[in-house]
């Protein structure tokens, strides 16, 4: 990680979905005879975010792998130890990679049609498509009637992202979930 001795002079609070609407959500799909829950998760996902602006931090010696140094010949670069470093795309420990990392995110979905709800942060609907999904930071809990429907969704994300998908949903977040969709009274487990 890096991000000690950062000033960044911008917004860098990132909103999530809150348990309150996650929760709602999950009543949704139980009350919606043809909806399930599914879920992805996008791996590094700060990671794939550029930077609005370089930033630059030193990186001691000690914290880089001698064929790093050795490939980038490093070692006449350094002083006292430490050689000084250009960061152009999103990392863990920036004060601006959450934000930047959603920001960027939500531009991609909305060229797709997907938009965040204008009075609940994080809950996601689309245009045309009966499916809506909550965000927590690169998690996404994702009700759906049709599967066409998270297919795009996950034609919209893969370009960019690696993803783990998990059609069962049996996990959000932490939290097991054991959803019941043959019994007269649909439910879901937590």
């Amino acid at each position: 990680t890096v991000g000690n001795g950062i000033d960044y002079p911008g917004d860098t609070a990132a909103e999530t979905a809150s348990l309150d609407t996650i929760k709602i959500l999950f009543n949704a799909v139980v009350s919606e005879l043809d909806s399930r829950f599914m879920t992805i998760d996008l791996k590094d996902f700060y990671l794939q975010s550029t930077l609005l602006r370089k930033e630059y931090a030193w990186a001691s010696l000690g914290q880089i792998a001698p064929e790093i140094i050795a490939e980038f010949n490093l070692l006449p670069l350094a002083v006292k130890g430490k050689v000084l470093v250009e960061i152009s795309k999103g990392i863990y420990g920036l004060p601006q990679s959450g934000k930047l990392a959603k920001d960027q995110l939500t531009a991609n979905l909305a060229a797709h049609g997907f938009s965040e709800c204008e009075h609940t942060p994080c809950l996601f609907t689309h245009s045309s498509r009966k499916i809506a999904f909550t965000l927590v930071v690169d998690d996404f809990g994702v009700k759906y009637s049709d599967p066409a429907d998270v297919e795009y969704l996950i034609s919209v994300l893969q370009p960019t992202y690696n993803l783990h998908i998990d059609w069962s949903g049996g996990k959000y977040l932490g939290i097991t979930l054991d959803w019941d969709y043959s019994s007269p009274i649909r439910s879901v487990a937590l």
